[in-house]
C-alpha cells in the first residue's frame, strides 16, 4: 500500500477511535449507597423475626415461611434498584450507533473525495507520478464526452446544435473525416447555411490534407453563391485558388475579405500578409491591377500607380525541404499502414502548425517540401513566420496529436528557406 493510503487510513482509524470508544462503554450501575440501604432494612426485618422465633412469637414453621418471603422481597427490591432494562437499552444504543459509523464515516469521506477532491491523484502517486493532472488526462476525458454526445446523437439524430458541437469537437481532435460526417449531419436538418458549407469545406481539406476537391471546391461555392461576404468560405476560396496558381483570383477574394476586417485586427495583418504573397507570386507590384471574379462576386480592382511610382518589392514564399525517414531501431515498433506527419510549427507563440503533409510509413523514407500551398489555413503560413521546429510523427490513431507510443522526431530553429534537411524518427512518444 502506498504512502498516501496509509495516511488515509490512519486519519480514518483516528476519527474512528475518538468517536467509537465512548459509545460502548457500559451504563454506570445503580449507586452502592442506595443497595446498601436496602439490604441494611432487610437484615433488621430478618433479626426481628429471629427474634420473635426465639421469644415463641412464631412457630418455626411460621418463622422459615416468613424468612423466604422476606428474601424474595429482598431481591425484588434489589432488581427495581438496579434497573437493569435501561442501561442495557444504552448500550445496545451505543453498540448500533459504533457500527454505523464505522461503515459511514469511510464510505461518506471516499464519495466527498470523488465530488471535490482529485481521484486520479492517488493513483498517479502509486505509479510514481506527479499528482497533479495531466495533459493526457484532459483529452480523456473531453474524448470520453465526445464519445457520449455522439452516442445521445444515435438515439436523437434531429438535434441539429448537437451535430454541429459534435462536428467541431470532432475537429479538436483532428478527427476530420469524423468532422465532415457530423457537418454534412447539419446540412441534412438545414440545409444551404453559409458558415456550415464553409466549416465542411475547411474540415474536407484538412482530411485531404490542405488539397482541395471537387465536395470541399462545391461547398465553398456555395457558401458565396448564398453568401458573397462569408469570411471563411472567402478565405477558403482564396487559398484554393493559389494552389491551383491563379493568383488574380486569390487577390479578388481576399481583398473582398479585407474589406470586411478591422484594420488594426491581428486577422486583417494576416490576410494582408496572404495577399502580399498572392502579389509576389503573380509578379505585379503591390498596387497594380488585380481583377477576378469569386463565385457569386464582383470583380474587385486596385488603381495603377502612376509613372514613375516606386513598387513594393516581391516577397519570396517560404520553403522549406528535407528527406524523412525513421530510425532503423524504431522500425520494427510501426506498421506500413501507420500515418506519417510531416508539420512545422512557429518557434515561439501558437502551436498551431503552419504546413503540414500526410503521408504512410511505406512511403518513408521519402523527400518532403512544406510551403505555403500546405499550410492549414491561409490565415496561418509559413511566409509569416522566421523561425519554425519541423516535427515527424508516426501516428497509429491516424491523428497529428502525441499520442503514448507513437514515434517522433523534431528539428529546433529552422529558417523558412531551409533546405537539405534531415528529419529523423527516432524517440517513442511516452
Amino acid at each position: 500500500m502506498t504512502a498516501p493510503w496509509i495516511i488515509v487510513v490512519l486519519l480514518l482509524l483516528a476519527t474512528l477511535l475518538c468517536l467509537i470508544p465512548p459509545l460502548l462503554r457500559r451504563a454506570p450501575a445503580a449507586q452502592p449507597a442506595s443497595e446498601a440501604n436496602v439490604r441494611a432494612f432487610y437484615l433488621a426485618q430478618r433479626e426481628q423475626l429471629r427474634r420473635d422465633m426465639d421469644n415463641g412469637s412464631l412457630t418455626a414453621a411460621a418463622g422459615m415461611r416468613a424468612e423466604e418471603e422476606l428474601q424474595r422481597d429482598l431481591l425484588q427490591d434489589l432488581d427495581l434498584r438496579r434497573n437493569r432494562g435501561a442501561p442495557w437499552a444504552g448500550q445496545r444504543a451505543g453498540i448500533t450507533a459504533a457500527c454505523l459509523l464505522t461503515v459511514l464515516i469511510p464510505v461518506a469521506a471516499v464519495l466527498l473525495y470523488g465530488q471535490l477532491g482529485n481521484p486520479r491523484a492517488a493513483a498517479s502517486a502509486s505509479a510514481g507520478q506527479p499528482a497533479e493532472p495531466h495533459a493526457a488526462d484532459a483529452g480523456n476525458d473531453m474524448t470520453l464526452a465526445i464519445n457520449a454526445l455522439a452516442q445521445r446523437l444515435r438515439t436523437a439524430p434531429d438535434d441539429a446544435d448537437g451535430w454541429y458541437m459534435l462536428a467541431r469537437s470532432y475537429e479538436t481532435l483532428g478527427r476530420y473525416t469524423d468532422a465532415v460526417a457530423a457537418y454534412q449531419q447539419v446540412l441534412r436538418l438545414v440545409p444551404g447555411q453559409p458558415a456550415v458549407l464553409a466549416d465542411l469545406a475547411d474540415a474536407l481539406l484538412s482530411a485531404n490534407q490542405g488539397n482541395p476537391d471537387d465536395a470541399s471546391i462545391a461547398a465553398v461555392a456555395q457558401a458565396l453563391a448564398a453568401q458573397p461576404d462569408q469570411p471563411k468560405a472567402l478565405a477558403l476560396a482564396g487559398m484554393m485558388a493559389l494552389r491551383r496558381g491563379d493568383a488574380a483570383e486569390a487577390l479578388a477574394h481576399w481583398e473582398r475579405l479585407q474589406a470586411q476586417l478591422p484594420p488594426d485586427s491581428e486577422a486583417a495583418r494576416q490576410i494582408q500578409s496572404n495577399i502580399a504573397q498572392a502579389r509576389a507570386m503573380a509578379g505585379a507590384p503591390a498596387s497594380a491591377t488585380a481583377t477576378a471574379s469569386a463565385p457569386g462576386s464582383a470583380p474587385v480592382s486596385a488603381s495603377a500607380p502612376a509613372a514613375g511610382a516606386a513598387t513594393t518589392p516581391a516577397v519570396t514564399a517560404a520553403r522549406i525541404s528535407g528527406r524523412a525517414s525513421i530510425a532503423d531501431a524504431l522500425r520494427g515498433r510501426v506498421q506500413p499502414s501507420d500515418t506519417v506527419f510531416i508539420l512545422a510549427r512557429p518557434e515561439e507563440g501558437s502551436r498551431m502548425p503552419l504546413a503540414i503533409l500526410r503521408m504512410q510509413v511505406s512511403d518513408l523514407p521519402r523527400d518532403f517540401v512544406l510551403d505555403d500551398s500546405s499550410a492549414m489555413s491561409p490565415d496561418a503560413t509559413l511566409s509569416r513566420a522566421s523561425k519554425v521546429r519541423v516535427e515527424i510523427r508516426v501516428s497509429k490513431s491516424g491523428t497529428a496529436a502525441a499520442r503514448a507510443g507513437d514515434l517522433g522526431g523534431a528539428l529546433s530553429g529552422v529558417g523558412v528557406h531551409a533546405e537539405g534537411l534531415t528529419l529523423v524518427a527516432d524517440t517513442v512518444v511516452p
